[in-house]
């Protein structure tokens, strides 16, 4: 086992570790990775309650924390959600996971400033309106 192997932790929802993250067992199914670099690596999410905003305001809240999201493979609707933090997407490897390289969506600029979500520089998006949004 190398390195970053040890530094990885598999977090799935419903756990203790997967609530402290605000990923529970009563608002989602699926399972994340945890890296010692802060980095969270979203595999797998089922939002229980569809069209309610639970998604997105876990992804907002993750990105507040200062964590480095990173979303494997997301599926059209989670892309959209993800473009709206302005996310992009690129290829990695995880071959404890996956065969060959997959799509991964990252945004490593992403910050709280004061009641707006800002983007090095882009225009920024109101907490509030991104709040009132469903995903």
């Amino acid at each position: 086992m190398d390195v970053k192997q040890m530094m990885t932790a598999r977090i799935e929802s419903g756990t203790p570790e997967g609530d402290a993250l605000g990923f529970s067992e009563d608002l989602f199914s699926g399972w994340l990775e945890m890296e010692a670099d802060n980095r969270l690596i979203l595999h797998y999410i089922i939002s229980r309650y569809k069209n309610e905003g639970n998604t997105q305001f876990l992804i907002r809240h993750w990105l507040n924390k200062g964590y480095d999201v990173r979303v494997v493979m997301p599926r059209p609707i989670m892309q959209h959600i993800l473009e709206k933090f302005h996310f992009m997407s690129t290829f990695a490897r995880f071959p404890d996971h996956y065969e060959g390289a997959v799509e991964v969506w990252y945004n490593p600029c992403f910050s709280q400033c004061g009641d707006h979500i800002c983007h090095k520089g882009r225009t920024q998006v109101s907490v509030e309106s991104a709040q009132s949004t469903s995903g």
